[in-house]
């Protein structure tokens, strides 16, 4: 969600004044939670301290059936438990729950929120333990990271993908997949790696309402369960194959050198007592989990229904297990949190220090803003700095393409202006919200909004001379300034081949006919595919790219007009990139940014110039063809587009040239040996 709206910031003893405390307030219990099994017994427990009886139902299947009835016994912390003797691995479970609240239901069966597996968002919880073994996460500095968001269905989908498991888990599985009839267009695993990303987010997994019939899509805003992943994109909904199956994809991602973060819903979930949505935490502690105003209706920051009261402090732990629970037995390597400015700052904070404790290269970073009015003050951008967490940057987004709330507007990349907001958005917001560039997430397109192709298209529709080849040119230019920027990069799944969703901005409840990956579009827009590909392989290569901190960005990056005193033509930037850490090849770079109609001529300092990205390509060897572009202290550089210079030291420059002349060699003798 991108909508942010302006806090009551009224406080009494601490807390927002308008929200309405629960009587359980001061009950808190550390013991552990949930169905806790071994093949001698499982000890069942759960939290429902207002509650005056809870009782569990055991089932042999998950649906239908006689239950086995087993009256709970409650403790002075508010934890009501049961030992059930026997080995109950796979059996499903559900608790009712009755107390003097008239909101309690004593019909009504919910699910355990702490259940590690569930069969449906209005189903059965599961008695479950998988040993489902994943591989240890590629280890890389977050400086590193690269960040490619995708929807499992949409990814997988298409007929024409090759992939057998479409819409599933296993899909992102499946290595050698290639597009019908062309065996040289990768799709799915492949493709990522081929694309050279090392971070895949993935849209939110747990257990989410819409997602139980074919004829519906969603995207898991809706969750309703956080410990368990959805059903609908495993093999087989009702049993535990969802927990392995969630384990086998992430470590065929973790094998090829791919790391997983997940897109986490905790500031809402989809209940609601007044709408007749229970499932879990108003059933077991009505009024507990979520804001209530004083007359008892739910605040809405989330602009869904009601916001989770992280702040509780049975809230706050249930984020914490949760969130560990994923990272050690799932082995994530981090989350995207939805709508983080609805997490109080002190959740965030010791979110930090327990993933970090885990493992201090862990990606946490977030949306810092609400989807409507809440009671606390927002963790908005700015709040992150120098506290180990990271925002989206929507500054940058809209300075390069024009706010997303305006779809007609234009930006950098359309007409050349928001030259300071880009400006900032290239030293990584550190002039900005940030201390460091590593707390600014760089985006163009996400699943909000439009993809940038139907943007561009939109943006630029009423301008007859604009056609789709400059568009393709924009895009480009877009990329080429995304990738070069300090800070950490992030793109949309089908965005390096033009994605459109035909013009739809916000597609989250619709068919896949919208929101599928269609891979012969990479075939079609290859040219695009293979510049962003050469894009991220630069990135990659060259530290100067990616540096750690803010003082590293102020002494490495200068604009040209500043560093030379020359002035800017209209619609142009130019920037110095110097290796200020020692660990590049090369000793400086220099990136030319021309968003007008026309060729510009720019001003550059005198060096060994080489070129290595223009308006057609981007390469990891230098350009040859296109070495006239520079002559001495100018470059000219092509309408809408990007010139990527960079300078090698001495010694890196002889030995890739003696290299270069010994694969020349090899290459004629080779041909030689064959002609003879």
């Amino acid at each position: 969600m991108q909508t942010e709206r302006i806090a009551d910031k009224s406080h009494t003893g601490g807390r927002p004044s308008s929200i309405l405390l629960h009587p359980a307030e001061s009950i808190i219990s550390s013991k552990q939670l949930g169905a806790i099994y071994t093949p001698e017994k499982t000890d069942f427990r759960v939290w429902a301290p207002t509650a005056s009886s809870v009782v569990l139902h055991l089932y042999q299947a998950p649906a239908g059936g006689k239950p086995r009835l087993v009256a709970m016994r409650k403790d002075d912390d508010g934890v009501w438990e049961a030992t059930i003797l026997g080995d109950w691995h796979g059996a499903y479970y559900t608790y009712t729950a009755a107390g003097d609240d008239p909101r309690f239901n004593p019909h009504r069966e919910l699910l355990d929120p702490y259940a590690l597996c569930v069969t449906a968002s209005d189903g059965r919880a599961m008695v479950a333990r998988d040993e489902t073994q994943v591989a240890d996460r590629p280890s890389f500095p977050i400086s590193e990271a690269i960040i490619y968001e995708m929807h499992i269905r949409d990814f997988t989908i298409d007929p024409d993908s090759g992939i057998q498991r479409r819409g599933k888990y296993l899909g992102l599985t499946e290595s050698e997949t290639h597009l019908t009839d062309r065996k040289d267009i990768t799709t799915g695993l492949d493709h990522l790696v081929e694309l050279g990303v090392n971070v895949v987010q993935l849209m939110p997994i747990s257990e989410f309402l819409t997602s139980e019939s074919e004829d519906l899509y969603g995207w898991g805003y809706d969750v309703v369960h956080h410990k368990s992943p959805d059903g609908w994109y495993a093999t087989e909904r009702f049993d535990a194959r969802r927990v392995s199956e969630v384990k086998r994809m992430i470590d065929a991602l973790h094998r090829r050198g791919i790391r997983v973060t997940l897109d986490v819903v905790l500031n809402h979930t989809f209940e609601n007592i007044g709408e007749g949505r229970v499932y879990s935490f108003e059933g077991l502690v009505p009024g507990y989990y979520y804001r209530l105003k004083r007359d008892g209706s739910y605040w809405n920051g989330s602009g869904t229904g009601n916001e989770f009261r992280t702040e509780a402090p049975m809230a706050r732990r249930y984020i914490l297990e949760t969130l560990l629970h994923w990272v050690t037995e799932y082995k994530v390597d981090g989350f995207r949190f939805d709508l983080l400015g609805l997490i109080d700052r002190e959740t965030i904070k010791q979110i930090v220090h327990e993933l970090r404790a885990v493992d201090p290269q862990l990606l946490i970073y977030g949306e810092p803003w609400a989807g409507g009015t809440t009671p606390i003050e927002i963790s908005q951008k700015g709040l992150q700095r120098g506290q180990g967490w990271a925002v989206f940057n929507d500054h940058f987004r809209d300075a390069l393409k024009g706010k997303v709330f305006n779809a007609r507007e234009t930006g950098f990349i359309q007409s050349g202006g928001h030259i300071d907001g880009v400006k900032a958005g290239i030293r990584g917001a550190i002039t900005d919200f940030a201390d460091s560039p590593l707390e600014s997430v760089n985006y163009i397109e996400c699943h909000d909004n439009h993809t940038l192709w139907d943007r561009l298209v939109i943006s630029t529709i009423d301008d007859a001379r604009i056609t789709d080849a400059d568009r393709r040119a924009m895009d480009k230019l877009a990329a080429a300034i995304l990738f070069t920027s300090q800070g950490i990069p992030f793109i949309q799944c089908g965005q390096e081949f033009l994605r459109t969703k035909g013009g739809d901005h916000n597609s989250y409840d619709r068919p896949d006919s919208v929101n599928m990956i269609r891979w012969r579009a990479k075939a079609e827009n290859n040219d695009v595919y293979e510049y962003y590909q050469g894009l991220i392989a630069l990135r990659r290569a060259h530290p100067l790219f990616r540096l750690g901190s803010g003082d590293e960005v102020c002494q490495a990056v200068k604009f040209l007009e500043d560093y030379l005193g020359a002035p800017m033509p209209h619609g142009c930037i130019a920037y110095l990139i110097e290796d200020v850490t020692g660990r590049d090849e090369w000793l400086r770079a220099i990136v030319l940014l021309n968003a007008n109609a026309r060729s510009v001529d720019l001003a550059i300092p005198k060096g060994r110039w080489q070129i290595f990205g223009d308006s057609k390509e981007v390469s990891m060897m230098p350009l040859r063809l296109n070495t006239k572009l520079v002559i001495e202290d100018s470059a000219s550089v092509a309408p809408r587009s990007a010139l990527i210079l960079g300078e090698e030291r001495e010694s890196d420059r002889g030995e890739r040239l003696i290299n270069g002349r010994r694969k020349t060699e090899q290459t004629e003798i080779t041909e030689q040996t064959e002609k003879s």
